[in-house]
């Protein structure tokens, strides 16, 4: 198969590129496996379109959540480009709710949300509409494998023996938080991508940095509990019913509160209205009924799982790697706009953004002449299972980290056996732990004990 724009994943960035693509006249493969993370997002998308909101006070935000490493370049762009996106989302026919919420870190209500708590769910609904109006799109479900070329890409080769050869490749596959035991995310968000980008030679950078989501129900089951909920008014509690953390402070902080808290701790919403906990908190409401919870008499346990990761492929503002013919747009790209810790909810904004911007600049690349070579597949056979890869990440690379574990777990990850299966987790994990352990000292989301002057919240 043939074509020329390749895009790998189908979440908000892939089917921003692939759309933008199609429409300046390339002929689009968009390749998944399965849903992802947009899918599962509750929080809505951040954009300064409110009178009394701009791009600087969400530019100003976003840097300021971001502990010093943002690009403020990439910030400029995101953050202006805010309303211009969101009417780009309304052309395809998306219709946000009503308002704006305030979510932590932001300093004004900006956040749109789509069916309340299900904003990712929806959002994609009418984006995979939309892909279905372009007839210069065909989707294909297959596994990434690896990526074709030799310090370049011309395709990817995927599971089952399907080679697509492509004038330039799109990179949409989402982050590597799948990777640890107690996740927000699908299995499928497992850095598959940017180990594929890294082996073929493409720059990676800032894979220390790993958001952990503060309010995440800490029983079987275990799912995600939107921030929109504590903007709202839900309080942080211990099993004493007293609150111990301002809610509203960045995640890595909140997090970091939770994590290093005396004692079980639990999201409390009984003082909220029912109706608003009913009509804005569906998906809420909802999965503390499975659990056999009810919000509105008593508290929710929770606890910080891994929900994003903010390293990935280096890409300029237009999404072009280090290597030739490869571009990457959404979790799987460092941009440069989320710094050490994402402002919450610019994550569907820059996938949107910048899956446009990859697509776009891809439509408009001449082909990389070269001859396609399949990388070669690496691994050992043994023991060490998905599984074991994922308990290592839980206990080393966490909310707190230190150089000690950091070593233990390299040197179990490299040195031991590991399955074929387990191979690219286990490698991926040691790309983690390896720039963990090469950044001594804290900052936003990655946060040594080793180096506790810096820990307080």
């Amino acid at each position: 198969m043939k074509t020329d724009v390749l895009v790998i994943g189908e979440g908000l960035a892939g089917s921003a590129a692939a759309i933008e693509a199609a429409r300046l006249g390339a002929s689009v493969v968009l390749v998944s496996a399965e849903h992802g993370s947009s899918d599962r997002a509750q929080g809505g998308i951040a954009a300064a379109t409110l009178p009394e909101d701009s791009p600087r006070l969400h530019a100003l935000d976003t840097l300021a959540a971001g502990a010093g490493l943002c690009d403020p370049d990439a910030v400029a762009m995101l953050t202006a480009a805010g309303p211009v996106t969101v009417h780009w989302l309304e052309s395809l026919g998306v219709r946000f709710d009503g308002g704006a919420a305030r979510e932590a870190a932001h300093s004004l209500p900006r956040v749109l949300h789509l069916g309340g708590d299900k904003s990712g769910e929806t959002l994609m609904a009418y984006m995979r509409a939309a892909i279905d109006g372009e007839p210069r799109i065909t989707r294909v479900r297959a596994r990434l494998e690896s990526l074709l070329g030799d310090g370049v890409c011309v395709g990817a080769a995927f599971v089952g023996d399907l080679t697509i050869a492509a004038g330039v490749t799109v990179l949409a596959t989402g982050g590597y938080a799948g990777l640890y035991g107690r996740t927000t995310n699908s299995r499928i968000s497992n850095g598959k991508g940017i180990l594929a980008a890294a082996r073929s030679g493409a720059r990676v950078s800032d894979l220390e940095f790993v958001q952990f989501h503060p309010t995440v129900f800490d029983g079987p089951g275990h799912f995600l509990i939107t921030e929109a909920l504590r903007g709202a008014g839900a309080h942080l509690v211990d099993q004493h019913g007293e609150r111990f953390v301002d809610e509203l402070l960045p995640r890595d902080q909140v997090a970091r509160a939770l994590a290093m808290h005396d004692g079980p701790t639990y999201l409390a919403a009984m003082h909220m209205e029912p109706d608003l906990l009913r009509r804005s908190f569906p998906n809420f409401m909802r999965n503390c009924r499975r659990a056999g919870i009810d919000p509105r008499r008593e508290p929710v346990p929770v606890a910080p799982a891994a929900h994003y990761t903010m390293g990935g492929v280096v890409t300029d503002l237009d999404g072009r790697s280090s290597i030739p013919g490869l571009f990457a747009a959404g979790e799987c790209a460092r941009t440069g706009v989320h710094g050490a810790n994402r402002l919450a909810s610019n994550s569907l904004l820059e996938a949107a953004t910048f899956g446009r911007r990859a697509g776009n600049a891809a439509a408009g690349v001449q082909p990389v002449p070269a001859v396609a070579l399949r990388a070669p597949k690496v691994w050992r056979r043994g023991e060490l299972s998905v599984v074991d890869v994922g308990q290592i990440l839980d206990s080393a690379a966490g909310v707190t980290r230190d150089g000690h574990t950091l070593e233990s777990a390299l040197n179990r990850l490299r040195s031991g056996a590991v399955s074929e299966v387990a191979a690219d987790a286990a490698e991926m994990a040691s790309m983690i732990c390896a720039a963990a352990l090469a950044r001594p000292h804290s900052l936003g989301a990655h946060q040594r004990s080793d180096e506790p002057a810096l820990l307080a919240v």
